[in-house]
């Protein structure tokens, strides 16, 4: 009887550790999976021109990509955990971002984006078009807010251009 309980008991501890074993390979696989899946989304950010901003709900900065970060001149250490008002917010138009700000965090961005003009960390303005939608977290509620960035700047000189040269043919016709 003592003889069959330990052969029992060693058949027992080789199942234990063949499904342990089992246990962590699939854990290994999945981790690589993981691993995998962030190092290609990570790059996907990274290779965007878009800048990608991402706030919680009470408006901290939680993520910047590359690209935003060339846009606006701060690191992404530097804006991860700013608060309103931001560094990039540009002094002139402050309550108007403010007010922007204000109508994100409160659900009434507009679905076709709105412009606001911006300041880069060397002073120099720009004018930027957002695109802001819910953040969603694995358990399907709203953590905060993610905003797509459009450095419009070269698009404003573009439709400033004709302008300006129908000013200088009028007035060279003149």
């Amino acid at each position: 009887m003592l003889s069959a309980a330990l052969v029992l008991l060693a058949l027992l501890v080789l199942w234990s550790l063949w499904a342990l074993r089992r246990h962590v390979q699939q854990r290994l696989a999945a981790e690589e999976a993981l691993r995998t899946e962030y190092a290609f989304r990570k790059a996907m950010e990274d290779s965007l021109t878009v800048g990608m901003r991402a706030r919680d709900l009470d408006g901290r900065i939680t993520y910047v990509n590359p690209a935003f970060c060339r846009m606006v001149g701060w690191s992404a250490e530097e804006l991860v955990g700013c608060v309103p008002p931001m560094p990039y917010w540009s002094p002139e138009v402050m309550d108007t971002t403010m007010e922007w700000h204000r109508r994100v965090m409160a659900g009434d961005a507009p679905p076709d984006g709105f412009e606001i003009q911006f300041r880069r960390r060397n002073g120099e303005a720009f004018w930027a078009l957002i695109y802001e939608a819910p953040l969603i977290d694995a358990d399907g509620r709203q953590s905060g807010w993610m905003a797509s960035v459009l450095d419009k700047t070269e698009r404003k000189h573009a439709e400033e251009l004709p302008r300006v040269q129908r000013t200088q043919m009028q007035r060279t016709a003149r």
